[in-house]
C-alpha cells in the first residue's frame, strides 16, 4: 500500500492549525509544517507560527529547521515531507500536513518531478492522499486577518524585526522580504508612518489569501468544509475525523 498522508489547507487566518491540532490528537496523528516560512528560527510571531505548548500537544515537523537567512524551496520540501511521510507511516501513525502554501503541497501530492529542477513532469503516484480545504465567506476571513495582524502586533512583531536585524540578519534576505516583516521593515528602516505600515499590512495578507484561493483552484482533489461560525470548526474536526478513518481504515 502507498504511503498514506492527510492535509489540511487553506487560506492564512482561516484556523488551519486549530482544526489540525485537533485532527491530529484524535488520529493521533503528527503534523508536518506545510508552511514555507514556519521553517525559519526566531521568526515566531509573523509566520504565526504554532506554539510552544501546541507541539507538546502533538508532534510537530518542519518548525525551526534554518536559520533565517538560509534558502528554503519547493524542492527540498518535497524531499524532506516525502521522508518524513515515510518515516511516520512505518511508525505506524498518520502523517497530517498542515499548511497553506500550495505550491509545496502540491509538488509533493503530485509528485513533481524536479529532475534538473524543473517540475513541469510527474512522476507515478507514491502517496494515497486525503485533502481537506477550509473555506470562509471573503467578508469573515478579512476581518480574522485584521484581528491577526492586530495580534501579531500585540505580541511583539515589531520587537521580533528588530530583534533578528540586531542579530545581523539583512533586511535583503529573502525571508525579511515575506509578508509582515516587510511592513515592518518599512516603519523601522524607511520612516513609513507605523499607522499605515499595518494598514499595508494587512491589506498584503488580504491580497494573499487571494492568491492562495486561486492557487488552490488548480487543486481538484480538495474536500471543502465551509467555516461560518466558531462550531463550524468542531464540524469539521468530526467530518474530516470520519473520513479519514473510513478512508484510511484507521482504528
Amino acid at each position: 500500500m502507498n504511503n498514506r498522508v492527510a492535509v489540511i489547507l487553506g487560506p492564512t487566518a482561516v484556523g488551519k492549525s486549530q482544526v489540525g491540532l485537533a485532527v491530529a490528537q484524535r488520529l493521533n496523528a503528527e503534523i508536518i509544517s506545510g508552511d514555507s516560512m514556519t521553517v525559519y528560527r526566531g521568526m515566531d510571531i509573523g509566520t504565526a507560527k504554532p506554539s510552544l505548548a501546541d507541539r507538546k500537544l502533538v508532534p510537530h515537523h518542519l518548525l525551526d529547521i534554518l536559520n533565517p537567512d538560509e534558502q528554503y524551496d519547493v524542492y527540498r520540501f518535497q524531499q524532506e515531507a516525502g521522508e518524513l511521510i515515510r518515516e511516520i507511516n512505518g511508525r505506524g501513525k498518520l502523517p497530517l500536513i498542515v499548511g497553506g502554501t500550495g505550491l509545496y503541497i502540491q509538488a509533493l501530492l503530485e509528485n513533481y518531478d524536479f529532475a534538473g529542477r524543473n517540475a513541469k513532469n510527474k512522476k507515478p503516484q507514491e502517496l494515497c492522499y486525503r485533502v481537506y480545504g477550509l473555506n470562509m465567506p471573503r467578508e469573515l476571513l478579512y476581518a480574522r486577518i485584521g484581528e491577526r495582524v492586530d495580534k501579531m502586533l500585540a505580541e511583539g512583531l515589531e520587537g521580533e524585526v528588530r530583534g533578528l536585524l540586531d542579530r545581523g540578519l539583512s533586511s535583503e534576505t529573502a525571508s525579511m522580504k515575506s509578508i509582515g516583516y516587510r511592513q515592518m521593515l518599512w516603519y523601522i528602516l524607511d520612516g513609513m508612518p507605523y499607522d499605515e505600515a499595518v494598514a499595508k499590512l494587512k491589506q498584503a495578507t488580504r491580497n494573499f489569501a487571494k492568491r492562495q484561493f486561486t492557487w488552490y483552484r488548480r487543486m481538484d482533489y480538495i474536500k471543502w468544509l465551509d467555516i461560518r461560525e466558531e462550531r463550524d470548526y468542531a464540524l469539521a474536526v468530526e467530518d474530516i475525523c470520519k473520513d479519514l478513518v473510513i478512508a484510511f481504515d484507521l482504528v
